[in-house]
């Protein structure tokens, strides 16, 4: 499938959810718009306001 998503970065991703991680942050718009039912790719902010939620 072409996404335009770089090798590397597709990789760091799969390392994620292969790591059964719940998130992955990035700042890469390319990335952002693929969203999983594995993991959920949210911006650094995203992530801060979510991880200050469950406090």
């Amino acid at each position: 499938m072409e996404t335009g998503v770089k090798e590397k970065d597709a990789y760091h991703v799969a390392c994620a959810v292969m790591a059964e991680c719940n998130y992955f942050a990035t700042t890469d718009d390319r990335l952002l718009k693929y969203q999983s039912e594995k993991i959920e790719l949210v911006t650094p902010g995203e992530f801060i306001r979510r991880m200050e939620a469950d406090e």
